[in-house]
């Protein structure tokens, strides 16, 4: 079995695995290509609560409900709206503003 700390650490590109939480974005979007079967249940749990402060079973709830409205979506035909709309957030979350 790999290890997911260390497997994160490098795939999200930081130090130490200390610094893990401080890269909650990254980590999440490498978390939703993640093969579950390369790891041990108790790591992936202890992994969750270590970077993001909760259980496994909640990440995985929240990562299916994500995929969910993601699908729905692209069958409606409105993945622009969600490009704009990380656009717009990034602008007032501080990213562009003095």
């Amino acid at each position: 079995m790999s290890d997911i700390f260390k497997d994160m650490q490098s795939k999200v590109g930081c130090d130490y695995i200390s610094d893990l939480p401080s890269y909650k974005r990254k980590v999440w979007h490498e978390m939703k290509r993640l093969n579950p079967a390369d790891y041990e249940e108790r790591q992936l749990e202890d992994f969750s609560k270590y970077v993001f402060g909760m259980s496994y079973q909640t990440l995985k709830d929240v990562m299916k409900q994500q995929k969910g409205r993601e699908e729905q979506c692209r069958k409606q035909g409105c993945w622009w709206k969600r490009e704009e709309q990380l656009a717009k957030k990034q602008y007032h979350t501080g990213l562009n503003c003095r």
